[in-house]
């Protein structure tokens, strides 16, 4: 069987995240998020390990999701990016995955074993989900305005296409109408359908 890939696209917010991996363990398959990706190009290139080192730049928790590429030099977040595409392309290639932001959308826009979607949820929903995620003393207007802003400038940036677009997309999911569990398994459903997967068992 041909590998597939399942890309989320997500808001800050929306528990897209938490979706992916739901969708990853109903599917058995890996996951692969920024976290793990910063890890493999650090160990590309050892250069990069500045980039990531926030607490040291005082920037801790949810906030680091303002820099997407980390803090430091445009030429080193340039090089972040390229080897994360790298390393997207390659997992990809190897492995049937979930894959979680990096614009792993847009990078296997020419694949089609591939599920492309964006997890939005209402503003309200979003608030609700950050204070539980962040804690209530935390100020999840203010986080979700910089992370929005901060998302759709690097996809604009890395791949000249807003990150609301519908081109490079199979699915538009409101998290807020099925919740985590919910929307996972009708992603996983529509992956078993297009890629005559075997039903999940009882």
């Amino acid at each position: 069987m041909q590998n597939y890939v399942i890309t989320i696209t997500r808001q800050f917010g929306s528990r897209g995240r938490d979706i992916g991996i739901a969708v990853a363990k109903m599917l058995g398959i890996p996951l692969y998020d920024r976290n793990i990706f910063e890890k493999e190009a650090e160990a590309l290139d050892t250069t990069l390990r500045s980039l990531v080192q926030f607490s040291e730049n005082g920037i801790t928790g949810y906030y680091k999701m303002a820099y997407p590429l980390g803090v430091g030099s445009s030429l080193k977040q340039d090089r972040m990016f390229e080897l994360q595409s790298q390393l997207v392309l390659e997992h990809a290639e190897k492995e049937s995955c979930v894959i979680i932001g990096r614009c792993a959308d847009y990078l296997l826009r020419e694949r089609d074993n591939v599920i492309r979607c964006y997890i939005f949820a209402p503003y309200q929903a979003r608030i609700r989900n950050s204070r539980q995620m962040l804690g209530f003393n935390a100020e999840p207007q203010r986080i979700i305005e910089e992370v929005d802003k901060a998302r759709a400038n690097y996809y604009q940036e890395r791949t000249g296409i807003a990150v609301n677009n519908t081109r490079y997309r199979d699915l538009f999911l409101n998290s807020s109408l099925l919740g985590i569990e919910g929307s996972a398994k009708l992603i996983a459903d529509i992956a078993r359908e297009k890629f005559q997967l075997p039903p999940q068992a009882e």
